[in-house]
């Protein structure tokens, strides 16, 4: 099922300065990838209306029960902003489920 995307800047990727990397797009990443590892995650490719996301199978729950994101979900999400290095690298300890579409819910 294809499901609405987490509301971002529309148009170009907001640009954001990492200690590490420097300046990078930012990218859209949920608490629970950021504190855990080894777990499942559906993520969505930037592309020109928003940046990468990312987000848990717990989180995707809520997202299917709710047919799309609703205040509980992002509050369950309690999203954080990453930029691009520290995101690709964040997700490579966990397991992707799948590219979402970003798309209106069915």
């Amino acid at each position: 099922m294809a499901r609405k995307s987490k509301s971002a800047e529309p148009s170009e990727a907001r640009r954001i300065h990492c200690e590490k990397h420097g300046v990078t797009a930012g990218c859209i990443i949920c608490r629970h990838l950021c504190e855990a590892k080894g777990l499942g995650f559906w993520s969505i490719k930037p592309d020109a209306t928003g940046p990468a996301q990312a987000w848990c199978e717990e989180c995707d729950g809520v997202l299917d029960e709710d047919r799309g994101w609703t205040d509980r979900g992002d509050a369950l999400a309690d999203w954080r902003l990453y930029c691009t290095k520290c995101y690709t690298k964040t997700l490579k300890r966990h397991r992707r489920r799948g590219w979402d579409s970003g798309g209106s819910p069915d």
